[in-house]
């Protein structure tokens, strides 16, 4: 009997610890959620390219000057 129960619930778990499909859908799931953004953030800014450039520089250089303040002390 004893046997016979390690048998099942071997069985009946060796799928669960299985986790090689379960890490090629999270891989997936990343690459669309990547996808989606990279749609959104090219819908948002449209047709007009120095849109991106001007928003990703404006954003860099906040960001210099806030660790900048941070490092002075201002």
């Amino acid at each position: 009997m004893k046997n016979w129960m390690k048998k099942v619930t071997g069985t009946f778990f060796r799928p669960l610890r299985n986790q090689k499909g379960a890490q090629s859908i999270e891989w997936i799931a990343l690459a669309a959620v990547v996808l989606a953004v990279l749609g959104a953030v090219a819908t948002y800014f449209g047709d007009d390219e120095d849109k991106v450039g001007k928003a990703v520089s404006g954003t860099l250089s906040d960001v210099i000057e806030h660790v900048g303040d941070k490092i002075t002390g201002d």
